[in-house]
């Protein structure tokens, strides 16, 4: 008889954590879902649909001069087998997506395959910050981040994203409108390669999809490509080992096979770009200090993200979280390259350095969010 009863509360009992199991798991699906869905709709929300979808020409800020390139890849470059060439329609001639990105300039030209040209073109320019949420969820998700790490870096990307601390060095909303939009679509892309990358390093797997990754990354921005190739051999110089040597390596290797039709040509071209003649910061019109350039927000913000941040990568560090060391590090050199950059880049040159920033600002978000 008691034994009959010991069963009885055993079953009840199983009965009891089985519920408690399904009702947590339907809270974090639940509450996944509110998260990155209602980052996406609200960025959506902020960016006129109804003004995506009416078919005119986008303009604003620099937007304008972007409207010619995808049309003459399609009418000229492209019926030539061509993704690059020469144009005489400025100047005494110009090359044509030598010196700029083609990856989403060939995405606007497919979809007018199917749609007029003005909305096609604007659904690729939004197309990078609707994504984002997804991108920063699939990258903690693949790098094996537990819940709710996946939807806290949801949140600090999205503010990233609404950030109006900046309006030109991309990324952002703003950056956007005003004509970066290979810049947050390349931006998108090297959240997912992130993802798989730290993945791989792990079991060796996904080499396929986070070369693909970063090297469309490294396509559709010439500043990103920096980001994403520096963020995966800092990755990989934190976890260095033989095998994972031989997955950085191969990853990397390729990524830049798959890229160098247009990477190459572009970094070894480099004496022949326009300089925009931007003095370097601070001091050149934009900042006068580098604690403006590192820190642009108003005194508490800074204090409370910094913080948090700070918070997030000490955490990281006892808990032995990679991915959020990763952050933290790649962080701390990107403030040092900007420094490093005032002049340009060494060899290459040619770099306004509060371009650096973006990936600055983003980490920190994101760490940020972590350390909540």
């Amino acid at each position: 008889m008691k034994n009959d009863n010991l069963e009885e509360l055993d079953l009840r009992d199983e009965e009891k954590f089985s519920r408690r199991e399904e009702w947590t798991a339907t809270f974090k699906a639940m509450s996944t879902t509110a998260v990155v869905l209602g980052a996406t709709l609200l960025i959506l929300s902020v960016l006129h649909p109804n003004l995506i979808l009416r078919n005119n020409t986008p303009t604003g800020g620099d937007m304008g001069a972007h409207v010619w390139g995808p049309a003459y890849l399609r009418d000229v470059l492209l019926p030539h087998w061509r993704l690059t060439g020469w144009s005489m329609d400025w100047y005494s001639g110009l090359p044509a997506y030598r010196f700029y990105m083609v990856v989403p300039a060939l995405a606007i030209v497919l979809l007018d395959l199917v749609m007029p040209y003005g909305i096609a073109f604007k659904l690729i320019v939004v197309a990078g910050l609707v994504a984002f949420p997804v991108c920063v969820y699939i990258m903690a998700r693949v790098a094996k981040l537990l819940y709710p790490l996946p939807e806290l870096m949801v949140i600090g990307a999205t503010m990233f994203i609404f950030d109006e601390s900046f309006t030109i060095y991309g990324g952002n909303i703003a950056s956007t409108m005003a004509g970066e939009f290979s810049h947050s679509i390349a931006l998108a892309l090297s959240m997912v390669a992130f993802g798989f990358f730290a993945r791989g390093l792990d079991d060796g797997k996904h080499r396929v999809w986070a070369a693909v990754f970063i090297a469309l990354s490294a396509l559709s921005h010439g500043i990103v490509l920096i980001f994403v190739f520096g963020g995966a051999v800092v990755m990989f110089l934190l976890r260095i080992d033989k095998q994972r040597f031989r997955y950085a390596f191969t990853t990397l290797l390729t990524a830049f096979l798959l890229s160098a039709f247009w990477v190459v040509p572009f970094l070894g071209g480099h004496s022949f770009m326009t300089d925009m003649k931007y003095g370097s910061e601070p001091g050149g019109g934009s900042f006068t200090t580098m604690w403006d350039m590192y820190f642009p927000l108003v005194t508490s913000l800074d204090i409370l993200l910094v913080s948090l941040s700070i918070v997030g990568f000490v955490a990281s560090i006892a808990k032995k979280r990679f991915f959020g060391i990763w952050m933290g590090t790649y962080s701390i050199i990107l403030m040092v390259g900007v420094k490093v950059a005032q002049g340009g880049l060494p060899v290459i040159g040619l770099l306004w350095n509060p371009r650096i920033l973006p990936f600055i600002y983003l980490l920190r978000y994101m760490l940020a969010a972590v350390g909540v």
